[in-house]
């Protein structure tokens, strides 16, 4: 390790401390002087699971939307496409589809 235990910080100890056995009893012995408390680390984590999954709802849910809007752009242009369906023109048709995606 090119720096000394001491000086890196408890979240770098923590991830340090399974692969630098320097690492490890920095850590060791800040747990047991109790400068780093396990529980708030915990809670840390916690809030950020929490975050991280609220992130991923929010992400699914624009997902879901933008497929949805591609649906129906589909739905635009097949009827575009279909030659018996006068109810509009084709432009009329690809302005729906253009609509669906911005």
């Amino acid at each position: 390790m090119s720096i000394p235990a001491n000086a890196l910080s408890d979240e770098e100890c923590l991830h340090y401390a399974p692969i630098e056995p320097a690492a490890a009893a920095e850590l060791t012995r800040r747990l047991t002087a109790q400068s780093i408390d396990p529980r708030a680390e915990q809670d840390e984590l916690q809030e950020s699971m929490r975050r991280i999954e609220s992130e991923a709802e929010e992400l699914a849910d624009e997902l879901s939307d933008l497929q949805d809007s591609v649906e129906d752009a589909c739905m635009w242009i097949k009827r575009a496409m279909d030659p018996e369906d006068q109810s509009m023109t084709i432009n009329q048709f690809m302005q729906k589809a253009l609509d669906c995606l911005e």
